[in-house]
C-alpha cells in the first residue's frame, strides 16, 4: 500500500468501510478522503480526484476501538499477582506494589509501553484511571492517540499525593491545562464509592458540573464491594449514586457486574452507561455482568479491557470477542449479542459512553478521522461470508495494518510512528 504519511489530504479507494452508523451502513469498493483531520467524503464508487489516492483493495477500513475502561499506567504490574480475588489481589499485592514503584517517571515508561500496546491492537481511543496523570496526558498527546483522563481520587495517600485536597488539586490543574487539547479530554475521576467519602464524592460532582465533565467510576464489581457499600450507606453503590445526584448520562461505570433489577432501572433512565471488562472480571473471579439484559434494558454497553495486571493485556479485539461469547454462553442463547453490536461496543457505545460520539465512533463525514485498516488477506481472514463476523470472531490484532488517529498516521504497515 502507498505511503500516507506526508500526506494531509488523502483518499483511501476500492476499499469495504464498515461504517458503524446508526444503519449499520457497509460500504462496499468504496473511497474515505481525510482533509486535515477529518473524514471529508465517504462514498461508494471511484473519487473523482487523482491524487494522494491510497489503493486499499482487500482491505477493511473500519473506526479505532474505544477502550472505555483501563489503567494504562499498570502495564508495569502485569502478571505480579494472578489468579487471585480482588480483595486479597488489591489490598495485600496491588496497592503495596504501587507504594513502593508508581512514581513519575514509571508511569511514564509504562504508559509509553501501554500506548504502544493499544495501538498495535486497534485502539485510537482510551479511557484511563490512575495517578500522575499529568504524565500519562504527556505521553498520550505526544504518541498520538485520543484520551480521556484526570487524577483519580482516593481518601488515602499515595505516590502521587499525600491528601485527598492535593488530590482535587492535581485534578481542577489538569482540567485548566489539558480543556482545550485535541486530543486529551479531562473527565472527573474517583476510583469508587467504597474508597471516598461522601464529602469527596460531593467534591468530585462539584468539578464536574463547574467544567461540564464527564465522570468515571468503578461500581458494583464484585458482590464484595456491593455488601460493603450497602452496609455502610443502606443502599447499593449506583442508588447511592442516584442520591448524590452523581448518576446521570455523563456518567460512565466500569465493571457493574452486579447491578440488581432496581440498579439495572436507575441506569436505564438516568441514561448512564456500562463499561464492560470481561477478561478482568473473570480472571478476577468477580463473576459475568449480564450486558445482553443491559442492553436489552437500553443501557449503553461499552467495553474496556481493565489493566494489564488483572486482564494482562490491552487488546480491544480479544475483549470484544470474549464479550460477545460469554453473553450466548452463560445463556444458553447464540442469538445473544450478534457480531455487529459486539462491534458497536467497541466502537460507537464507547465513544457515547464518554460523550464523544459527535466526533469518534463511526466513520461518518464531519468526523475525525480515528480509523483502522485491516488486511484481509491472511488465513484468520478467508473466506468471509459477513464482514461484522469476520471481525468480531475471525479476526486478531495482527490483522490490524495500519491506524490513524485525528487524520494522523500512528502505525502504518505495523510499523509504529511515534514509538519514543
Amino acid at each position: 500500500m502507498k505511503s500516507m504519511l506526508q500526506q494531509t489530504v488523502k483518499t483511501l479507494y476500492n476499499a469495504t468501510i464498515i461504517t458503524m452508523n446508526d444503519g449499520f451502513e457497509v460500504i462496499e469498493k468504496g473511497y474515505l478522503t481525510i482533509e486535515g483531520n477529518t473524514i471529508a467524503a465517504l462514498k461508494k464508487g471511484f473519487p473523482e480526484t487523482k491524487t494522494n489516492l491510497i489503493d486499499c483493495s482487500g482491505k477493511i477500513i473500519m473506526p479505532g476501538f474505544v477502550n472505555a475502561h483501563t489503567h494504562l499506567p499498570m502495564t508495569m504490574y502485569r502478571g505480579i499477582a494472578d489468579d487471585l480475588p480482588l480483595k486479597e489481589w488489591l489490598e495485600e499485592h496491588i496497592w503495596p506494589a504501587e507504594a513502593k514503584h508508581t512514581h513519575e517517571e514509571s508511569v511514564r515508561k509504562a504508559t509509553r509501553l501501554g500506548l504502544e500496546e493499544m495501538v498495535r491492537t486497534g485502539t485510537t481511543t482510551f479511557a484511563d484511571m490512575y495517578f500522575f496523570a499529568d504524565a500519562v496526558a504527556e505521553e498520550t498527546a505526544a504518541f498520538g492517540l485520543r484520551g480521556v483522563m484526570n487524577e483519580g481520587i482516593l481518601d488515602f495517600p499515595i505516590n502521587s499525593y499525600k491528601t485527598t485536597r492535593e488530590a482535587f488539586e492535581k485534578a481542577y490543574a489538569f482540567v485548566e491545562k489539558w480543556k482545550n487539547h485535541p486530543l486529551i479530554t479531562p473527565a472527573a475521576i474517583f476510583h469508587a464509592t467504597y474508597t471516598c467519602s461522601k464529602d469527596t464524592l460531593l467534591e468530585v460532582k462539584k468539578m464536574a458540573e463547574e467544567y461540564d465533565l464527564n465522570l468515571s467510576t468503578h461500581i458494583s464489581e464484585t458482590q464484595h464491594e456491593v455488601d460493603l457499600v450497602t452496609s455502610q450507606q443502606g443502599m447499593t453503590p449506583p442508588a447511592y449514586l442516584h442520591e448524590l445526584g452523581m448518576l446521570t448520562n455523563k456518567n460512565f461505570n466500569a465493571h457493574c457486574v452486579w447491578l440488581n433489577p432496581a440498579d439495572q432501572e436507575l441506569f436505564a433512565t438516568k441514561g448512564a452507561h456500562v463499561v464492560h471488562c470481561p477478561s478482568s472480571n473473570l480472571k478476577l473471579g468477580s463473576g459475568i455482568a449480564p450486558v445482553a439484559a443491559y442492553l436489552k434494558k437500553g443501557i449503553n454497553v461499552a467495553l474496556g479491557t481493565d489493566g494489564c495486571a488483572s486482564n494482562n493485556n490491552l487488546d480491544m479485539v480479544e475483549e470484544m470477542r470474549l464479550a460477545a461469547l460469554l453473553q450466548k454462553g452463560v445463556n444458553h442463547d447464540p442469538t445473544l449479542l450478534p457480531a455487529r453490536e459486539a462491534l458497536k461496543m467497541a466502537t460507537l457505545n464507547g465513544a457515547k459512553a464518554l460523550g464523544m460520539d459527535n466526533i469518534i465512533g463511526s466513520l461518518e463525514t464531519g468526523k475525525r478521522a480515528d480509523l483502522l485498516i485491516i488486511d484481509t488477506d491472511n488465513t484468520f481472514m478467508q473466506p468471509i461470508y459477513d464482514y461484522y463476523s469476520a471481525i468480531v470472531y475471525s479476526m486478531n490484532s495482527s490483522c490490524i495494518e495500519t491506524v490513524l488517529v485525528d487524520g494522523k498516521v500512528v502505525m502504518e504497515n505495523r510499523d509504529i510512528q511515534n514509538s519514543n
